[in-house]
Order: C-alpha cells, then structure tokens, then sequence
C-alpha cells in the first residue's frame, strides 16, 4: 500500500514488522520454527522473546497510545467514531492477551518457565498473533486510509513528530 503521509506510512511500516514478528512467533509457538517449549540455553528462543517483548512494548504500548490519543479524536471529528470505537475495543482486547505474554517472555529470559508457563505462554501467545495481526490488517485497510484524508501537511508535520518523539 501506498500512503502519502508521512505518519500513515510510518504506521503501515510498523504493522508490517509486527505481522512478521507475529509469523515468527506464531512458527515457533506451534513447533514448526524450533521445539517448543525451548531447551534451556536455547539462543533462538532468546533473541524471538527479545524481540517478542520489545514488540509488544512497542506496537500495544506506545502505538495504541498514539492512536489512542492523537488518531482516534481526528476520526470521531470527521463522522467516523463508530471505526475509532471498534479499533478502541480491540485495542482492549489485545492488551489482554499481550500482558501475559510479555511478562512470560520477559521471563523466559532470566530463567526457566514452569510446564504451566510454558503452556500460558503458548495460549496467550496465539491469541496475540490472531488478535493483533487480524487488528494491524483492519487499520491498513480503514484506518489508515481514513487518516490519508484527514491529514493535511501541517497536521500531518505535527502528529509524525509527535510519534517519533513519543
């Protein structure tokens, strides 16, 4: 997808990223990338719960706060609180998935998880990649070109610097 603003295609990018970070671990989740639960010392399994927990604190913290508090008002304004309420609602809904998963993984880190972890972890796990990849591909397809009318330059400028300094 194309986009003309600078803050649409930031966003696009980071929905890209989170949807391959989701690949990954929804591969290694169900076996198909690596034994699950990992071995002890495993260094893939590592740099996944790395980039699992960092991704979480990045796209279901601070992207939905931006959304949050700086898109969905702009789309209430212009007649389209019913999208911003849905993708609000969802955001909920993520968050209760992405908790627990980003403590386990945090955890995984700095020693072992329990079989019962192990297997929260998993549950929890998928319900992210379903929650948050099926959510990433709705504001690609309403979203984002809602705001590509919305944004003109300036407010465009401002939102983007806003992001990037957030």
């Amino acid at each position: 997808m194309m986009f003309d603003t600078h803050t649409n295609r930031r966003l696009f990018e980071e929905h890209a990223a989170v949807l391959d970070l989701l690949a990954r671990v929804e591969a290694r989740l169900t076996g198909r990338a690596g034994p699950y639960p990992p071995p002890a010392g495993d260094g893939a399994w590592g740099s996944l719960a790395r980039d699992l927990a960092a991704g979480i604190e990045g796209e279901v913290a601070r992207h939905f706060a931006f959304e949050e508090e700086k898109l969905f008002p702009l789309l209430a304004e212009a007649g389209e609180g019913d999208l911003a309420e849905l993708l609000l609602e969802e955001h909920g809904s993520i968050r209760e998935a992405a908790e627990p998963v980003r403590a386990l993984a945090r955890q995984s880190l700095t020693g072992p998880l329990s079989d019962v972890e192990w297997a929260t972890l998993r549950t929890f796990g998928l319900e992210l990649c379903e929650r948050l990849g099926a959510h990433a591909r709705k504001e690609d397809l309403s979203l984002l070109p809602a705001l590509e009318g919305l944004l003109d330059a300036d407010l465009d400028r401002a939102l983007f610097e806003d992001y990037a300094l957030a």
